[in-house]
């Protein structure tokens, strides 16, 4: 038996020709996305004498097996189970046997794109290897299931409905250790219960005030779930949530709404909260109010936000736009101002200077995402339940520093 070594660029070029040559071939792969090689096969899929394709993870195609599913000699392993992931592509010109194995799945990122290795294995159905080779796809093939219109129907749903989780595992996140290594206090490093020992105590009790804190963003999230947009709130709440009543007036009985960022009662901001909030209001909307927040939502909002300035006047800029959104969903953002920015920005590891709205989401969400004590589920204890709810927004307890 001869074995060839194929680079990337010729796994493709080599698998075509093979498809029409061939008297009759055999595949099993991992997954399948629609591809040069793929149409190659289906021209010439009264060839095939099993086809087995995989479904894990939802990679495969929906279309593919669209495709795939008026041939008898095509089946397909569902998403459950052990991990499906052979690429095996081997072909029949009388008692010669050719087959194509190794790293490249039917996908057109495999064929054009990614980083592949196989070999090509050219001998006769006498070689113990390539016998057993097409014993291992008849007996996958035996064990998988007929393409139903049941199986498609289920499978396009689901795969819909995991684009969003496909794309985020294809980001790699930019986690960073923190620039002033403290294990207590560095937010990738903390459990459930060490964010919660952080969070409810200080070394600065006159900054701190955790009670106050929760009552804060309870009145706020009170607010939203009205479901009234934030431009047709009366003044006082629209201020409130804003982080602008002024210092004198966010004192209030038992509660100081300037905790989370005071954004000041003058100025460019303040006047559109009392004067003109419908841009305000319009980018608030592109936050859901519940479910999983995503990048483009951010985007949208701060293309909204940036938007609802005069174009001629001061812009708007992370503070102003972080506070609103900490107090829409406090489980998901923190109010970064002059007052924890240094703090925290060092504990997450990057610079205070340089952060801003462009790549906030970049530098503090997105790497937040895998923290420990943020993806802890919802408790079921009643008070550490209220605290999970405003878990990103209550960060400014552990690294507000009072000037």
């Amino acid at each position: 038996m001869d074995v060839k070594f194929l680079s990337a660029s010729q796994t493709q070029t080599t698998l075509i020709a093979l498809v029409e040559s061939c008297e009759s071939m055999q595949w099993a792969v991992a997954w399948a996305t629609e591809n040069a090689v793929f149409d190659a096969a289906m021209k010439n899929s009264s060839k095939f004498e099993h086809f087995v394709v995989g479904t894990h993870m939802f990679q495969t195609q929906p279309e593919v097996l669209d495709r795939a599913a008026s041939l008898a000699a095509a089946a397909v392993v569902p998403p459950t189970g052990d991990l499906f992931h052979p690429k095996v592509y081997l072909f029949r010109n009388g008692r010669r046997i050719r087959c194509v194995i190794g790293s490249p799945n039917l996908t057109k990122a495999a064929m054009n794109r990614n980083i592949e290795a196989s070999v090509l294995l050219d001998g006769s159905s006498d070689d113990t290897a390539l016998a057993e080779l097409s014993h291992f796809v008849a007996d996958a093939w035996q064990g998988a299931e007929d393409i139903s219109h049941e199986f498609l129907y289920r499978y396009r749903h689901q795969y819909a409905a995991k684009a969003a989780a496909r794309e985020e595992l294809a980001r790699f996140a930019d986690v960073r250790p923190p620039s002033k290594p403290n294990s207590k206090r560095a937010p990738h490093d903390m459990s459930w219960t060490d964010y919660l020992v952080q969070v409810r105590s200080s070394s600065h009790p006159s900054a701190h005030l955790f009670e106050e804190r929760l009552e804060v963003l309870n009145k706020a999230r009170a607010l939203f779930t009205t479901g009234i947009p934030y431009a047709k709130w009366g003044l006082d709440d629209r201020k409130l949530v804003a982080g602008t009543l002024g210092r004198k007036k966010s004192q209030q009985p038992g509660v100081d709404y300037g905790l989370f960022g005071s954004m000041g009662a003058s100025g460019t901001f303040s006047n559109l909260i009392i004067e003109s909030p419908t841009g305000l209001s319009d980018a608030l909307d592109f936050i859901p109010l519940m479910g999983a927040v995503t990048q483009d939502d951010y985007d949208r909002y701060c293309k909204a936000f940036i938007a609802a300035f005069d174009p001629n006047g001061r812009v708007g800029g992370l503070p102003t736009a972080t506070r609103l959104l900490a107090m829409k969903r406090a489980d998901t953002f923190v109010c970064i101002d002059s007052a924890n920015r240094k703090d925290l920005c060092e504990n997450f590891g990057v610079s205070p200077s340089t952060t801003n709205l462009e790549n906030y989401w970049q530098r503090i969400i997105e790497p937040m995402h895998g923290d420990a004590w943020w993806r802890h589920p919802q408790p079921r204890n009643v008070a550490e339940a209220e605290i999970w709810l405003g878990r990103a927004a209550l960060l400014d307890a552990i690294y507000y520093t009072p000037s």
